[in-house]
């Protein structure tokens, strides 16, 4: 634990077997001039180790957990993905206070959630973490690769889910996106209601399909009856799909879908043309 002194440590790791003597060990440290490096966490010993191999654990600090958080992840999957790891407590991401990170984060400022500020990224934490400082980490990396305003964001979330990996696409249904709400025409993204009928999150509902009914789910992240955008962003966007929310390329397309075999984005101006897409395309 934080705070507490070499001789606390050597006697706590005589206490646990982990070493024969309390007192050789705290002689070597101070010999060495280790004592005063140690480092608080969480660490896997074993009395099979010689005391110095403990002591050099203790003075390089708590092993590293890598965690490679996927561009389009949302808050819940991420919360998810760190309490499985043993980074943080279940929850710990969504029942953080935003209030305490606003005043040092501006770009919070409107944001309802931390959801869409989580930047995806490989990052390494260490076991049991303060909440703060893994949700600071991220927000860190947040500012210094991305910045745009809260709507943008929530557009870039949308093309995440929409889009292959081809950054026209992404540019285009980024357009295609904005003329809808010039228009005030719904957004109709099927991504929207998947997150509402998996409530935020997706991880727990990978091969869910929805159903004709999911499209009546009573929820303003429902784009097929609320018009505009969502309250906040469905998941947390990368680099690629915040370029594009950035930089809406602008068309005479209204429509698209993607081909499930090829993965290819086929656009249409009209939904007449949209609906053969469909009925071409993708069987219902």
């Amino acid at each position: 634990d934080k705070g507490v002194g070499f001789t606390g440590v050597a006697d706590f790791l005589e206490k646990e077997a982990i070493i024969r003597s309390a007192r050789m060990f705290k002689i070597y440290g101070i010999v060495s001039g280790s004592a005063h490096l140690v480092k608080p966490g969480y660490y896997n010993l074993s009395a099979n180790e010689s005391a110095v191999a403990i002591l050099e654990k203790l003075v390089l600090g708590p092993e590293d957990i890598t965690i490679k958080i996927i561009e389009g992840a949302t808050m819940g999957d991420i919360d998810l993905q760190l309490f499985a790891a043993g980074v943080t407590s279940s929850g710990a991401l969504k029942n953080f206070p935003i209030s305490l990170l606003k005043k040092d984060y501006l770009f919070l400022k409107t944001a309802k959630s931390l959801e869409g500020f989580l930047f995806p990224d490989t990052y390494k934490f260490i076991r049991h973490s303060d909440p703060e400082l893994v949700i600071r980490k991220m927000l860190d990396n947040f500012g210094s690769k991305a910045n745009l305003d809260y709507e943008k964001l929530i557009i870039a979330s949308l093309i995440e889910k929409e889009a292959p990996d081809n950054q026209r696409d992404r540019e285009l249904i980024s357009g295609i996106i904005a003329r809808r709400l010039r228009l005030g025409m719904g957004l109709q993204i099927d991504a929207t209601v998947l997150y509402a009928k998996c409530r935020g999150i997706l991880i727990s509902c990978v091969n869910s399909k929805l159903t004709r009914d999911d499209f009546s789910i009573t929820s303003l992240y429902n784009t097929y009856i609320h018009r505009g955008l969502p309250p906040t962003p469905i998941g947390n966007p990368g680099l690629e799909s915040i370029l594009a929310a950035q930089n809406p390329i602008k068309s005479d397309y209204l429509y698209y879908l993607t081909d499930p075999r090829t993965g290819k984005t086929i656009f249409s101006k009209t939904f007449e043309d949209h609906d053969a897409q469909r009925a071409r395309y993708i069987n219902y």
